[in-house]
């Protein structure tokens, strides 16, 4: 339906932006329909031509004259011709479309053109046809599937839960199991897995390659741990096989865990990530396959859908070709860095910095006076001070965005953190500091290797001005053979310890003291 501001209602298009001039092609290919002429190739140019963004006004007023020549071709005798006609009557969106596209929903008999009618409805207002496309959608959930309907049933059912969405609120589910004991594993850096395993108190540990699964855990205990990057519930599936993957899930304790964890009526929505050795290709028509299968085998109690869902099943591939499943909730609140308002392309991640005041808590002096000369939005800082506490903290950096997000952060955070907007080769400071803690800048677009390592030659002779005797820097670099050679020529510079972080720089934190320590 064209408005009084040109836009066409249920498709967003705004005709006052297409230029008027006419368009010659789509008036020969409509006047070719209505001389039923290549009608097919005709219907498929035009709804070319709407999806590049042209022909939608020119479309209209031709309809609006001869609405026949569009509407008639719903009851065509080739399938693909009615098929490719509902795509484009609904991308008018007019009252008219709709009843029409609605009629001839009803009436379809070919399988591979039903799914065709509610996405052109997307285009139109449906809201007096809800009933009905409920019916049809539980019709579908309750259908026997074959070999030769499960796919077209599969591209009707998304279809239709796409339509149905722009209509239907989503009842949102309230996690609610923090005490409930739970299978999880903890996802952590591969080489300090030990960092977040002496940290549980409840629960039997099993190291892993990704991190450590925790057997009844509690997920309110679990989620105060600072050093581990993701939270995954595990599901009683064993080993799934890669062609019976959703009939392994549907049968596993997938909707029992979910119910057990949560409050809430409705499906639940989802996504699925695949790990595999599969092309981005394959793994896309894999987990397409998979998402709607599973939402027939559950009965539409779980959804897919590519945004606003509430859980994504996570499919690790195995050595033999099977998939070990596992479930990450977003309905399970994670606060450990809800201070994180903001971020810029080279914030560390706070669990890696969280990490790294763990492995080198042993150094870390409480009430210290500690500085960041390259602090970014605040992290190192923030989780220093969560780690052990300091009495002062000074952040530098000569990007301006980025100190006033680490403002923002630092407020979040309830701490206090003096913020310098400047380069930290022109800081001063009234009294020396105990601690430097940073993440080193690394090579870039707007850093050669040469620009870095001159960096790296000024950053050590502005610490030894900035630090007490027997003052720590705790510096993570992507480019540690700069450190070393700059430690060559600073003598008061010792390395207390190393601990590799691998990566394609193969970067490394490193604990050093300046001068003597102070008793």
């Amino acid at each position: 339906m064209i408005t009084g501001s040109g836009i066409c209602a249920g498709t967003g298009w705004n005709f006052n932006d297409i230029q008027r001039s006419g368009n010659t092609d789509l008036r020969k290919q409509f006047e070719c329909i209505g001389k039923n002429e290549d009608v097919r190739r005709n219907l498929i140019s035009i709804k070319a031509e709407l999806r590049s963004g042209q022909g939608l006004e020119e479309l209209q007023e031709l309809f609006d004259r001869d609405p026949e020549v569009l509407l008639s071709m719903l009851n065509h005798e080739d399938a693909k011709v009615r098929k490719n006609a509902a795509l484009v009557l609904g991308s008018l969106g007019t009252p008219v479309c709709r009843d029409a596209l609605w009629e001839a929903y009803g009436a379809e008999t070919q399988r591979f053109v039903l799914s065709a009618y509610p996405e052109a409805l997307k285009g139109c207002d449906c809201r007096e046809l809800l009933d009905g496309l409920r019916e049809r959608k539980q019709e579908l959930l309750a259908e026997e599937e074959t070999l030769e309907t499960g796919k077209h049933r599969q591209e009707e059912l998304r279809a239709l839960n796409a339509l149905l969405a722009q209509y239907e609120k989503q009842k949102r589910h309230r996690f609610t199991g923090f005490s409930r004991p739970s299978d999880v594993v903890l996802i952590t850096h591969r080489d300090y897995r030990e960092i977040t395993l002496r940290q549980i108190t409840e629960g039997q540990c099993v190291l892993l390659k990704a991190g450590v699964k925790v057997l009844g855990g509690s997920p309110e205990s679990l989620m105060k741990l600072r050093t581990f990057r993701e939270l995954l519930f595990c599901l009683d599936a064993g080993e799934l096989l890669k062609e019976r993957a959703a009939e392994g899930l549907a049968a596993s304790d997938l909707l029992p865990l979910l119910d057990a964890l949560h409050e809430g009526e409705g499906p639940f929505y989802f996504r699925i990530e695949c790990k595999s050795r599969m092309t981005l290709e394959q793994r896309s028509a894999f987990t397409k396959k998979l998402a709607a299968r599973l939402e027939v085998l559950t009965g539409g109690r779980l959804i897919n859908s590519v945004s606003d869902y509430e859980l994504e099943l996570r499919l690790v591939e195995t050595k033999t070709g099977g998939f070990y499943p596992l479930v990450k909730l977003y309905t399970l609140p994670d606060r450990r860095f809800s201070y994180r308002k903001n971020s810029v392309a080279a914030s560390i991640r706070p669990d890696q910095a969280a990490l790294f005041m763990e492995l080198a808590g042993e150094y870390l002096k409480e009430n210290a006076r500690v500085l960041d000369p390259f602090c970014g939005v605040g992290t190192m800082l923030i989780e220093r001070n969560y780690r052990v506490h300091a009495d002062t903290l000074y952040g530098v950096d000569i990007y301006e965005p980025a100190i006033a997000g680490a403002r923002e952060n630092t407020e979040t955070a309830r701490m206090t953190v003096h913020y310098v907007h400047r380069d930290f080769r022109d800081f001063t400071h009234m009294y020396p500091f105990d601690e430097i803690v940073t993440n080193f800048p690394a090579k870039g677009k707007s850093r050669n290797g040469q620009e870095l390592e001159f960096l790296y030659e000024k950053f050590f002779d502005r610490a030894e001005k900035l630090l007490c005797p027997g003052g720590l820097v705790l510096l993570y670099s992507h480019d540690p053979v700069f450190v070393r050679r700059r430690l060559k020529e600073h003598k008061a510079m010792r390395i207390l310890k190393e601990w590799p972080m691998g990566g394609k720089e193969e970067s490394l934190l490193f604990a050093i003291r300046y001068g003597t320590e102070r008793i």
